[in-house]
C-alpha cells in the first residue's frame, strides 16, 4: 500500500469521479483506476460500486474516507511545518468572495496553529479593488488576469427542502418546481445566479421568498419549511433536517478557486496558500 494509493482513491472519493482526480494529478484515468483497483485488491474489499458510466463509494469506501481525511490532512501540514522556516511577519491579505464559511474556519484553525498569522479579510461580494489582495476565493472567472489560481473546491450542488417536505423521494424536473418559493444567499451571490440561471433556462423566474446571507440562518429557513433552497453537497457532512430533492435534470457544480498574487506567494502567504491547497474540498 502507498501514500499515492490513498491519495488517489480519497481524491476520487470526494468526487466519485476518476477523470476528476486524475485531472488534478495530471496522470492517465486509467492510472487512477488501476491504482485504486490494486487498493481494493490489498485490502481485499471493494470500495467503490461500479456502474456502466459512474461510481460510487460504498459503506467500506466512506470507513476509508472519513480516516484519510484526518490522516492526510495531518501528514501534509507536519510535511508543510517540517520544510517551512520563514519568518516572514506580513499581514495576509485576502478577499473572500466565496465559500465564506468554508474560509472562515481555515482562518480559525490556522490562526489558532499559527498564532503569529495576522489577517486583513474582506467578505464583500461587491469589492472590485482586487490590487489590494494577496488572495481572492472567488468562482471560475477571469477578471483576475494578474492572479495564478488552484482549485480549492469543486461541489455538486443539489436543491433542498426539509426532511419532511412532501417533494421527498420522487423524481422531478426542474420546471415541476416552477411555483415553489425559493430561498437563496443574497443578492449577487454566485449561488444565486447559478439557481436563477438554471430556471431561466428551465422557463421559469424562481420566486424568491427569502434571501440571506448567513449560510446557518439559509439551513435553518430551508428546515422549517419555508422554501426550496440550494445547497452544496460537502463530503463527509449531513443534516438531517433538510432532504436533498432528486431533481433529474439539475446538474450544476460550484468551482471556487484561490487566486493569489505570483510576487506575494513568499513567506506567510505561501504557508497559507499551502494550508487552502491540503484543505481543498
Amino acid at each position: 500500500m502507498e501514500i499515492l494509493q490513498l491519495r488517489y482513491f480519497y481524491e476520487s472519493s470526494k468526487n466519485e469521479n476518476f477523470a476528476r482526480t486524475a485531472e488534478k494529478f495530471m496522470v492517465p484515468t486509467s492510472s487512477v483506476s488501476a491504482s485504486v483497483k490494486r487498493l481494493e485488491q490489498e485490502l481485499g474489499c471493494s470500495l467503490f460500486d461500479r456502474f456502466s458510466n459512474r461510481i460510487m463509494l460504498n459503506k467500506n469506501g466512506k470507513r476509508l474516507q472519513q480516516s484519510l481525511c484526518v490522516i492526510l490532512n495531518e501528514l501534509d501540514q507536519v510535511v508543510e511545518d517540517l520544510s517551512t522556516g520563514s519568518d516572514d511577519n506580513r499581514e495576509i491579505k485576502m478577499l473572500v468572495r466565496s465559500m465564506r464559511s468554508k474560509i472562515t474556519d481555515c482562518i480559525i484553525v490556522y490562526s489558532t496553529k499559527y498564532p503569529h498569522a495576522a489577517f486583513k479579510t474582506a467578505f464583500d461580494f461587491r469589492e472590485t479593488n482586487f490590487e489590494n489582495y494577496d488572495i481572492i476565493i472567488d468562482e471560475k472567472t477571469d477578471r483576475y488576469p494578474e492572479y495564478e489560481s488552484f482549485e480549492f473546491c469543486n461541489l455538486r450542488l443539489r436543491l433542498t427542502v426539509a426532511a419532511n417536505s412532501p417533494l421527498c423521494g420522487r423524481k422531478l424536473t426542474l420546471k415541476q418546481l416552477c411555483n415553489q418559493p425559493f430561498i437563496t444567499i443574497g443578492e449577487q451571490s454566485n449561488m444565486q445566479n447559478i439557481l436563477l440561471r438554471a430556471c431561466r433556462q428551465a422557463g421559469f423566474t424562481p420566486n424568491i421568498a427569502v434571501q440571506s446571507n448567513d449560510i446557518k440562518c439559509l439551513d435553518k429557513l430551508i428546515a422549517s419549511g419555508i422554501g426550496i433552497g440550494l445547497s452544496r453537497e460537502f463530503p463527509l457532512e449531513k443534516n438531517s433536517d433538510i432532504a436533498f430533492l432528486d431533481v433529474t435534470d439539475f446538474n450544476e457544480r460550484y468551482t471556487v478557486y484561490s487566486y493569489y498574487k505570483k510576487k506575494a506567494a513568499y513567506g506567510n502567504v505561501q504557508h497559507f496558500l499551502n494550508f487552502l491547497k491540503n484543505n481543498a474540498i
